[in-house]
């Protein structure tokens, strides 16, 4: 498969680059512009949250056992 993606050319592209580092409203406004950012971050939350409620079932069991 050929290659498409190449660090040099990305290097070239002019991209304006952003910083959030003294801007946490600028930070939580382009988040939530994008739909994809917000929705993934919210699938990995209850993901997490689901599988720690899993490990902590699944260790009750071990210990009463």
């Amino acid at each position: 498969m050929p290659q498409k993606l190449r660090a040099e050319s990305a290097a070239s592209l002019d991209i304006p680059r952003r910083n959030y580092i003294e801007d946490e409203p600028l930070y939580r406004f382009d988040f939530n512009e994008d739909q994809m950012a917000v929705e993934k971050l919210r699938e990995g939350i209850s993901k997490f949250a689901a599988d720690a409620v899993t490990l902590k079932n699944m260790l009750r069991e071990k210990v009463q056992a």
